[in-house]
């Protein structure tokens, strides 16, 4: 199943609750600009809106699930992260560092990466 958020396609989402919850935490007037999956440690599923980033994660204490949420005020930036040996420029994971802690998301494809990145970066820097 693939969704659409305000023109932008998202890859298929399996997990419906966390989808629902990221639907149910909007605000009014607040509009999706894309939902991007990650692996199942970590976040897991990120919202990008004309508001905030809202990250449904997986925490280190007891593998419980939180959903995070984090107005572009608090974010200080977001990087491509690669391993040794592998190209920045062909990176697949997204860091997205909040004040002094870093969320990684790991996206199934380059351009997907891509994508998350420029349109976070478009809402540091544009808006």
């Amino acid at each position: 199943m693939d969704l659409t958020c305000a023109g932008v396609q998202t890859p298929a989402i399996d997990d419906r609750t966390d989808l629902g919850v990221i639907y149910d935490s909007l605000f009014d007037g607040e509009a999706l600009d894309g939902i991007y999956r990650g692996c199942e440690t970590g976040v897991r599923l990120l919202a990008v809106t004309n508001r905030r980033l809202l990250m449904v994660e997986t925490t280190s204490c007891d593998d419980r699930r939180a959903l995070t949420s984090v107005p572009y005020a608090r974010v200080t930036s977001v990087s491509y992260l690669a391993t040794a040996g592998e190209s920045v420029a062909s990176s697949t994971t997204v860091g997205i560092r909040v004040l002094y802690t870093l969320y990684e998301l790991g996206c199934k494809a380059e351009d997907q990466a891509r994508e998350l990145h420029d349109l976070i970066t478009w809402h540091l820097v544009c808006t």
